[in-house]
C-alpha cells in the first residue's frame, strides 16, 4: 500500500488558494495565481490599467490584505482580498512589486531552526542557607504581646 505524505507548506498553500478563489463574479474579480517559488509563496494578481497608487498591500498580524480602490470619472473599482498566513509563512518577510499591470506579492517561509548541541552543566547547585533561629526576634515578640 502506497501512502503519500504532504509537506506542511502544501497544506498552507491549499488553504491560501481556497481563500483567494471564493465565488465571485469573474468580470469584476482579478485573476489570482499562487505558487511556491524558492521557499517562498508568490501571489500574482493581474490588474491591467490600474494605477499603482490605487493598489495597497498590508500585513496586520498574520493577515495579508491586497486591495484596489480606484475611481476615475464614471468608473469606480473596489476589490479586496484578505488571506490568513499559515504558520509556515513569515509575515515579516512580505514584499510586493507592481510592473506592467501585474502585482507580485512574495511571502517568505519561516526559517527552520538549525540543529545545535546544548552544553550540559554538571557543577553542583549553590547551597541555600536556612535560618536556624528558633526564638522569635525582638520585633516578632513585641507584635505577639500586643495582640
Amino acid at each position: 500500500m502506497l501512502i503519500r505524505t504532504r509537506h506542511p507548506l502544501d497544506s498552507a498553500f491549499d488553504q491560501l488558494t481556497r481563500s483567494f478563489f471564493a465565488p465571485a463574479s469573474p468580470a469584476t474579480t482579478p485573476v489570482v495565481d499562487a505558487r511556491w517559488h524558492d521557499d517562498s509563496l508568490e501571489l500574482t494578481v493581474d490588474l491591467p490599467g490600474t494605477p499603482d497608487d490605487a493598489i495597497s498591500v498590508d500585513v496586520a498580524g498574520r493577515e495579508l490584505t491586497i486591495a484596489v480602490d480606484q475611481s476615475s470619472g464614471d468608473t469606480q473599482r473596489s476589490w479586496r482580498r484578505t488571506v490568513r498566513l499559515g504558520n509556515a509563512l513569515d509575515p515579516e518577510q512580505v514584499s510586493a512589486r507592481y510592473l506592467h499591470g501585474r502585482l507580485t506579492v512574495t511571502v517568505g517561509a519561516v526559517a527552520s531552526a538549525e540543529a545545535r548541541s546544548i552544553a550540559i552543566d554538571t557543577a553542583p547547585a549553590p547551597a541555600i542557607e536556612a535560618s536556624s533561629s528558633a526564638e522569635p526576634t525582638q520585633d516578632e515578640s513585641a507584635t505577639n504581646d500586643s495582640e
